[in-house]
């Protein structure tokens, strides 16, 4: 027998399972002949349709750093660990719901000679509707039994949490966002609107995947700073709580600060992780809290502290379980705070659904061997290649590519595509991605091998029209306009009243207009795609006196800037000088340009430094309102550091009350 291997690719549905082993093909699925008998499977391949991926498979029979290992799934409120919100979100689209039950019993807490014991169930649903964006909301209820308290069996039913958490990855396995939640705690006993406390707990999240730097390294790291708003402590009025009773009711008499770290270790099947939680009561009177025995403790012995320890159970698809415990690690119970339980145990579920019913498309390649005497099926034939941006020659990942008569595929994110088996001298095929061109080619089929056809497809840009008028005294002039951003232009408006008319792609443009005899305009405007925008320059005349003079490196003035005494306001007298600067700059295309303030040495040093930056400073965006964009000009004051002058004379104090203009870049 010797090997004879072909490529027989099948397409099947059976359920998602990311990495799990390959479903058995028969022969006649594989397209051999079924009395072929001594044909043999060699090798199978599972993969997924572009797009198509489950978002939260199996995790059974995974390598131990595979990617899909770390799932994402609701803990107590919203995604997270358990009790550490996470600043990583999972798939856009996807309903996360989850229960999880508490119990706690233990002699001697929070008080000697009380037992109290304590059990809690929480419900909680997640929606991420954005893939940055997720909301969530959370109902609990709780019993606690302790004889210290009146009475000794406690409930409390209804309490809610309604939260919204943004979050964004700003680098490579780096998340950031913020948490924030509004909590309703209900009366005791009961689940009414008539008597209940509401809190507000506002958190920035910040989660780094350690797998970004190496695949060997599967550690996903959390931290989490807020501050709970908390008005528990009206729940009661009528009598003083004890401690047990404050620890029944979660009774908090201050806000807290919260620090929260959590790590987790995504393995196959079973994910470890470790979580550290800490609330610090805010505004505690001289940092003192009274014990159950009367006696004054510090508020950091008392406050909040527990180390969880836990596990993820990750084997089923969409299915989460989720057990551990916490630990708590405050040496003493104070009032005002309620107590820490030296251990708490705590066990549930998460499950994912996906409401829109993303449909899942797998693909099994199986190569078989058989013997030399088995008449070999001909090869499949396929079209495959790569589909580029024309202009950026960058791959486009998510392009629908149509072969006449097969199911559409899509280019993965290297813009690749593969067809499936085709027969036939010739095909259409169409290629086709929104913002783009669509392109159809009739191809011709090598029957000897796949076929491949490259695409580069041309942007389909919707331009922008623009329509520019020029007026001096309200008639209209002859101007020379020029553009300058995404393109470059230049068009001359009429003389008649009807105005110039250009179209251009969309963007953020820089508009000058320059007409003989006049003083040039710039104007920065953004339009966007498909839109319209009307621009007229009202052109002011040349003056006949000359006072601004263009040198290269310096645009002098021939006339002081005028300004109000000792202030930075501008006199009108001295507008028209600055308009002549604004023409000199557009003029000779001066890329920046510093606006440098001076004093004369009357006063002291410190008001004339003051004084030069807000009048340099008062120049320059008088120039911004004239058209100059600011990122174009910076300005600067010293004060009467630099006199051109001596300051002995009302003259030579004149000269040196000065504004200067330094070309920085042409």
């Amino acid at each position: 027998m010797a090997p004879a291997p072909a490529p027989a690719p099948v397409r099947a549905t059976p359920p998602p399972r990311a990495a799990a082993p390959a479903p058995t093909v028969s022969a006649a699925d594989a397209g051999v002949d079924p009395g072929d008998a001594d044909t043999r499977i060699v090798s199978q391949k599972e993969r997924y349709l572009a797009g198509t991926e489950p978002h939260s498979p199996s995790t059974w029979g995974n390598a131990w750093n595979a990617p899909e290992n770390a799932r994402v799934s609701v803990g107590q409120v919203g995604v997270g660990t358990v009790f550490v919100p996470s600043a990583r979100l999972g798939a856009k689209g996807v309903v996360r719901v989850s229960v999880l039950g508490e119990y706690f019993n233990q002699l001697d807490f929070p008080v000697r000679s009380s037992q109290n014991i304590r059990s809690a169930v929480t419900f909680a649903a997640s929606f991420q509707p954005f893939e940055w964006g997720e909301v969530f909301v959370s109902y609990g209820a709780a019993a606690n039994t302790n004889n210290r308290t009146s009475p000794n069996l406690i409930q409390a039913l209804g309490d809610l949490s309604l939260g919204i958490k943004a979050s964004k990855q700003w680098a490579k396995g780096f998340h950031a966002g913020a948490d924030l939640r509004l909590l309703t705690f209900s009366g005791v006993g009961n689940q009414g609107v008539d008597r209940f406390a509401v809190g507000f707990k506002p958190t920035l999240l910040a989660t780094y995947d350690f797998r970004a730097l190496s695949p060997s390294a599967p550690f996903i790291f959390t931290l989490g700073l807020g501050f709970t708003i908390d008005s528990t402590s009206g729940l009661v009025t009528n009598q003083r709580l004890n401690a047990s009773e404050e620890f029944a009711l979660n009774v908090n008499r201050y806000h807290r600060f919260n620090f929260n770290l959590a790590l987790e270790l995504p393995f196959p099947v079973v994910t470890p992780y470790f979580e550290y939680l800490l609330a610090s009561p805010l505004g505690v009177p001289n940092n003192e809290l009274t014990g159950p025995d009367g006696k004054f403790i510090n508020a950091s012995a008392a406050m909040a502290q527990q180390l969880g320890l836990g596990l993820k159970i990750t084997a089923v698809k969409d299915l989460t379980f989720i057990t551990g415990f916490n630990l708590g690690l405050s040496r003493s119970v104070g009032l005002g705070v309620p107590g820490t339980p030296p251990w708490n145990f705590y066990f549930g579920m998460a499950f994912a659904i996906d409401p829109f019913q993303r449909g899942e498309t797998k693909f099994v390649d199986t190569v078989r061997e058989r013997k030399l005497e088995i008449a070999k099926a001909p090869p499949p034939v396929r079209l495959e290649g790569t589909v580029t941006d024309l202009e950026t020659k960058q791959p486009l990942p998510g392009v629908i590519v149509s072969v006449a008569g097969l199911k559409p595929s899509a280019t993965n994110a290297e813009g690749q595509y593969e067809s499936l088996p085709i027969t036939g001298k010739s095909v259409k095929l169409s290629i086709a991605r929104d913002g783009y061109k669509p392109v159809e080619r009739d191809v011709a089929v090598d029957a000897a091998k796949p076929t491949k056809v490259d695409v580069a497809l041309e942007p389909d840009v919707k331009k922008a029209k623009f329509e520019v008028s020029a007026t001096a005294n309200k008639k209209p002039v002859k101007a020379d306009i020029v553009f300058t951003g995404p393109a470059e232009a230049k068009l001359q408006t009429p003389e008649g009243a009807a105005p110039a008319e250009i179209e251009l792609p969309a963007g953020t443009y820089t508009i000058t207009a320059s007409a003989t005899g006049h003083l040039a305009q710039t104007r920065d405007v953004q339009v966007s795609p498909g839109g319209k925008l009307i621009v007229t320059f009202e052109l002011v005349a040349a003056p006949k006196k000359v006072l601004v003079v263009f040198k290269g490196d310096k645009i002098e003035i021939l006339q002081q800037v005028r300004f109000a005494t000792g202030k930075s306001t501008i006199l009108p007298e001295s507008f028209n000088l600055l308009q002549q600067v604004v023409d000199a700059i557009i003029k000779n295309n001066v890329r920046r340009v510093k606006v440098e303030g001076h004093t004369d040495n009357r006063g002291g040093k410190a008001q004339n430094q003051v004084l030069s930056e807000d009048r340099a400073r008062s120049v320059m965006d008088y120039l911004a309102a004239q058209g100059i964009d600011k990122v174009r000009m910076e300005s600067v004051g010293y004060g009467d550091s630099k006199p051109i002058a001596p300051n002995l004379t009302a003259r030579g104090r004149e000269l040196n009350r000065r504004v200067e203009f330094i070309v920085l870049e042409k």
